[in-house]
Formats: structure tokens, sequence, C-alpha cells
């Protein structure tokens, strides 16, 4: 390790500092007012309502951090970290910035002493009784933060572009992404297969949302979008499913009803649901963001990152079997490749 024990413990044991420090920044727009040109922290202060003393305290921990350069004059610009904060810029993380910091993602981090005392995150965190869309729902600049959020996390790995590449998805004339969000790594499934033809599906309120994002859409005659709730029912008659992120998000009762509206929906022997999810532990035995999201997700919804023998398990519960197990390169994923049981009837 580059850094001594001593050093290391103390930047794990302060690093809310760094996280709520880049969270004001990003929450606040600061690099897309500095990108704008070169500002103070008074011009920023009335530019973000804020008060100037408190902002300059905040500024000079988010130099300390990297984020922007202060000259004599103390005028900033940004630094290239600070630049990926910056809005509707190619690799930019602000809103998952934002999102790290929300009240309903960070909040309950501190009362991470009382989660392992009672195992459940129920009285501590607003979206673990009713998951994250649904609590959202009524949230709609906080939803669309949480898409976008989504959406930069898998463009920031490339990781929709890595799964397109990675599975022979042309032997499907159609595919359904069930709890699409925008539809990233739908489009770059189709992008790659000019034959195939494919449909996003979310609750109404993402569906909405994403149309006017879909403009020009470059593949507009082979791409729809149909709403709904995929704990109600799920649109029958495709030759593929897909679910990326969809099963950690909630607890094992959830996943079964799920699982089963799915596979009432598999009409086919040969149709395949395609399951794209983090493994407890990778082929090395250490899955450092599985272990991570394992914690945040049982914590805010009562989701839990399964061992490829609990998503077995899980699967014939609901009467299906699971086939082929693909390790997705760089993303510590994995992409189950799974049928009806032999014994369900289609």
């Amino acid at each position: 390790m580059s850094e001594y024990p001593r050093e290391t413990l103390f930047r794990y044991i302060y690093g809310n500092w760094s996280t709520m420090v880049v969270f004001v920044y990003a929450e606040l727009g600061i690099a897309d007012h500095v990108w704008e040109g070169t500002v103070t922290a008074d011009t920023l202060a009335a530019a973000t309502g804020t008060d100037a003393q408190a902002l300059t305290r905040v500024l000079d921990c988010a130099r300390v951090l990297g984020l922007h350069l202060t000259n004599s004059a103390g005028e900033l610009t940004l630094a290239p970290t600070g630049e990926l904060l910056r809005s509707n810029v190619p690799g930019s993380l602000r809103d998952v910035a934002r999102l790290n910091g929300a009240d309903f993602r960070y909040q309950p981090w501190g009362r991470l002493l009382e989660y392992v005392h009672t195992g459940s995150g129920r009285d501590l965190s607003p979206t673990w009784e009713k998951g994250t869309i649904p609590y959202l729902n009524y949230k709609p600049e906080a939803l669309k933060m949480f898409e976008a959020a989504m959406s930069q996390l898998a463009t920031h790995t490339d990781e929709d572009q890595i799964i397109a590449g990675h599975i022979d998805w042309g032997r499907f004339s159609s595919i359904v992404d069930i709890g699409s969000g925008n539809g990233t790594l739908l489009e770059a499934i189709l992008d790659q297969h000019p034959d195939t033809h494919g449909t996003l599906f979310d609750v109404p309120q993402v569906i909405t949302d994403i149309s006017p994002q879909r403009s020009p859409n470059p593949l507009p005659s082979r791409l729809r979008s149909i709403a709904g709730n995929f704990f109600e029912a799920v649109p029958d008659g495709f030759d593929a499913y897909l679910m990326k992120n969809i099963l950690h998000n909630h607890p094992r009762r959830q996943c079964l009803q799920l699982l089963r509206n799915v596979a009432d929906a598999m009409t086919q022997r040969e149709t395949r649901l395609f399951l794209i999810e983090f493994s407890r532990v990778d082929q090395n035995g250490a899955n450092t963001l599985g272990c991570f999201t394992d914690l945040n997700l049982n914590l805010l919804v009562g989701g839990s990152v399964r061992s490829i023998e609990d998503y077995q398990t899980l699967l014939q519960d609901a009467g299906l079997q699971l086939g082929t197990v693909t390790n997705v390169p760089g993303t510590e994923r994995v992409i189950l490749e799974c049928k009806v049981s032999e014994g369900r009837s289609v």
C-alpha cells in the first residue's frame, strides 16, 4: 500500500467529510458556474443563494480535494476532477455525487450501528418499506436525478457497451428490458444488433420522463416503451427478457413475485431471461463493490447482493432454471441466463 496504516485509517474515519463537500459542490452546480467564467466565492454565493462565509469554507475544502484551483485573487478554475462534476458532459458524475449525498441515501448510514443491532433498515431508511422508485414517484426531480445517476454509473465503466457485446443478443428478434430506467443498455444492444427490436418497460413516471430525452432517437423504428408495474404483471410475447440491477434492490419475497411474473410471461420454451447482477464474491473470492453494494442496499431497501447459489435457489422457487453464468469483465457483474423450468407449463 502507498499509505501508512494510520493515514489509511484517518482517510476512512473522516471519509464522510469528503462525501458531503463533493455533494454540496455537485448539488449547487459549482462546476457549471465556474466553467461559465472565472468566479470568486462571493459571486458563487450570490449565484447559488448561499452564505458567502459558509460557502468559502466548503470551497476551501473542495480545493484541498482537488476539485478546483484558486489564484491569488481568489478566482476559481476547474481541475480535471472538478470537470467531472459539470452537467451534460461526457463522463459526468454530478448526479452520482448528488445521489450519494441526498438525505434518503446518506442519512441512514449515520444509523448503521442501529441497523447492525436490529438487522433491518425498516425504521432507519425512508425507502426501506416500498423501495427507491415508489418512494421517488412523488419527488419528480429526485427521480430524474436518480435515473441520471444510474446512467452515469453505467457510462463511467462502459458497462452497457461491454454487456451489449458480451452476449449474442442477435439471436433474439425481440427483447424487453424490465425496469429499464432510461434505456441505455437496450439502446446499446440494438445498436450492435440491427435486426433486433427492443421494448423498455418501467413505471409510468420513468417512461414519461425518458420520452423527451429520446429526441432525436437513432433507433425510432426498433425501440418502443410500455409503462407498467412489474410486481403486478410483465408483458408477454418477447423472445428475451432482460433485467439489470433489479433483483438486488428488493427483498426475497418481492424478487419471487417479480420472477414468477416474468416466468408467466415467458410463453415459449426457447424464451430466455437474462439477469445482470453483482455477485456476492468473484472468482478471486473478493468483490469490493459487491460487498459494499450489498450492505448499502440491505440498509436502504432490504435488498441483497446474492451468491450464484442463492440466485439458483431463488430462480428454482420462481419456476425458472439457471443456465449459463457469464462474468462481465471490469464490472464485478455476472450475466445469468435462465429459462422456464421443465416442469412448469408455458
